[in-house]
């Protein structure tokens, strides 16, 4: 596991091609509103190797 404050929210790349992402309730921020499903290749390779930098340069935590 790491930290990193370089990104931001709830992601989830999916075979390099998409990327889903977290849409909170505007009214209950600590509420999943929706979900925003988004087919674009070059967004998923930016989120890919935004994901990547924030990863390398986390910090490792080795107990939770």
């Amino acid at each position: 596991m790491r930290i990193t404050e370089d990104a931001y929210g709830n992601f989830y790349l999916i075979d390099g091609e998409e990327v889903c992402l977290e849409v909170a309730d505007p009214l209950a921020p600590d509420r999943l509103f929706g979900m925003l499903d988004l087919r674009d290749r070059g967004f998923a390779a930016r989120v890919r190797d935004g994901f990547e930098a924030a990863w390398a340069a986390g910090t490792v935590v080795d107990e939770v």
